[in-house]
C-alpha cells in the first residue's frame, strides 16, 4: 500500500509519457495478481475466463468486476465481521445496497485529498466549508460523506454541515451564506447538485439572494445521472449565478462512485487559476485509466465514441482495481464526458457473465 500511496502523490498530472504507463501498468497487475488471491470470488471468475493472474500481461486484460456484482456477492478483501470501514453503493434502480468494505481507508484518502486539492483550491486556499449534506457520523455508510468530512478535515478552516436527521435546515444555509456575505469571506460550498437544486428553488420562491465574495466556489456531485429530476446542467450554472453570485468558472461538477477510491472532477477552477479556457469534460486522474468499450461486443471504441465506461483505478485495493460501471460517456485524449446510464437491459446483459459465474460459485461453496 505503500509505494501506491507514493505513486498517487507523486505521479505528475495529465503525464502519459511511456515512464508513467510503465508504472501504472506494473502497479495495476501487482495489484490485480494480489487481489486474485485476496478475494476468491473474483480470482476464481478471472481464471474462470482464462485472464487469470497467470495469464494477464497486459492491465487492459484485466477482467473487470461489474458494479452490480457489488449488491449480491463479497468483492471485497476485508470480509464481513473483520473490522472494517463499510461503504454502501446508491442508486435510484437499486433495491439493495451493494458494500465495500476496506480495512484501510489510507489509499482512497491519499487520492481524494490531492484530486480534490488541485481541482478546488489550486490556489492553495484554506476556505470554511458549508456541507449541503450530513456529517459522516449521520451517514457512516456513505462514501460521499465520508469523502467531504475527510476533505473539510484536512483541507478547510472548519465546516458547517446543513443537513441533520434527514432534513434540510435551510435557515442554517441563510445564516451562514449571509454572514459569509457580510464579511467579504469567501467561502467553499459542497453537496449533491440535487440539493442544492432544492435550495435554489426555495430561494426563487422566496426571493432570497446572497452576493458571495469572489474567491467563493462550489463542488456538487451527482449530477441527475439516473435521477426522476432531470436538472440540465446549464441550469445548475445559471442557479449558482442567480442565487449565489458563484460564477461557472468557480463551480466544479465532480463524478464518483462507492466502488471506487478514486474521482474524476472538471477542470474550471483550475482553469480559472491558470488563467485559461476550462476544458470539456472531467479529467482522469494519472493513477486512473478508463475504456470505453462497445456494450453488445466489450470492444474498445475510439476516441469521442460513445460506449460502457470501465475504470481501472489505483486507488483500489482491497476491492477489484477494474470496475465496470453502468455508465455511458465518451473519452478525449484523457477528458471524460458522460452521456448518462445503460438501458436496463443493457446493464443486465453486461453483468450476466459475471453474476452467472459468481451464483453458481456460491451454490456449489455455499454462503461466504
Amino acid at each position: 500500500m505503500r509505494d501506491l500511496i507514493r505513486l498517487i502523490e507523486e505521479v505528475r498530472w495529465e503525464d502519459r509519457d511511456t515512464g508513467a504507463e510503465s508504472a501504472f501498468a506494473g502497479a495495476a497487475l501487482h495489484s490485480f495478481r494480489s487481489q486474485c488471491e485476496a478475494i476468491p470470488a473474483y480470482g476464481a471468475y478471472a481464471r474462470h475466463v482464462g485472464r487469470g493472474p497467470e495469464e494477464v500481461r497486459d492491465w487492459r486484460d484485466i477482467p473487470p468486476a461489474p458494479a452490480s456484482a457489488f449488491r449480491s456477492h463479497e468483492l471485497s478483501a476485508s470480509p464481513a465481521g473483520e473490522e472494517t470501514v463499510t461503504f454502501e453503493t446508491s442508486g435510484t434502480t437499486i433495491s439493495r445496497p451493494g458494500r465495500v468494505r476496506l480495512r484501510s481507508t489510507q489509499l482512497c484518502e491519499a487520492s481524494l485529498s490531492r484530486n480534490f486539492a488541485r481541482h478546488l483550491l489550486p490556489d492553495g486556499a484554506k476556505l470554511h466549508a458549508i456541507v449541503f449534506g450530513p456529517t459522516r457520523e449521520e451517514a457512516p455508510r456513505s462514501s460521499l460523506w465520508f469523502m467531504v468530512d475527510t476533505l473539510v478535515r484536512e483541507r478547510c478552516s472548519g465546516g458547517t454541515w446543513l443537513v441533520e436527521r434527514n432534513e434540510p435546515r435551510w435557515e442554517r444555509a441563510d445564516r451562514e451564506l449571509r454572514r459569509a456575505a457580510a464579511e467579504k469571506r469567501p467561502v467553499l460550498l459542497l453537496g449533491t447538485t440535487l440539493l442544492f437544486h432544492a435550495f435554489f428553488a426555495r430561494c426563487d420562491r422566496e426571493g432570497i439572494r446572497f452576493a458571495l465574495p469572489s474567491r467563493s466556489r462550489a463542488m456538487d456531485t451527482g449530477g441527475a445521472k439516473g435521477a426522476r429530476v432531470d436538472v440540465p446542467r446549464e441550469e445548475v450554472q445559471s442557479a449558482f449565478g442567480r442565487v449565489l453570485a458563484i460564477p461557472p468558472s468557480h463551480l466544479v461538477n465532480e463524478y464518483g462512485m462507492a466502488e471506487m477510491g478514486s474521482q474524476f472532477y472538471e477542470d474550471s477552477e483550475l482553469a480559472a487559476q491558470e488563467r485559461r479556457p476550462a476544458r470539456a469534460g472531467f479529467v482522469i486522474p494519472p493513477w486512473v485509466r478508463t475504456r470505453v468499450l462497445d456494450p453488445e461486443t466489450m470492444r474498445e471504441r475510439r476516441d469521442g465514441e460513445t460506449g460502457l465506461l470501465v475504470h481501472y483505478d489505483l486507488a483500489n485495493l482491497e476491492v477489484p482495481l477494474a470496475i465496470q460501471t453502468e455508465d455511458v460517456g465518451s473519452q478525449v485524449r484523457g477528458r471524460l464526458t458522460l452521456s448518462g446510464r445503460l438501458p436496463e437491459a443493457e446493464r443486465r446483459g453486461c453483468s450476466l457473465p459475471f453474476e452467472r459465474f459468481l451464483e453458481r460459485e456460491r451454490v456449489t461453496r455455499g454462503p461466504a
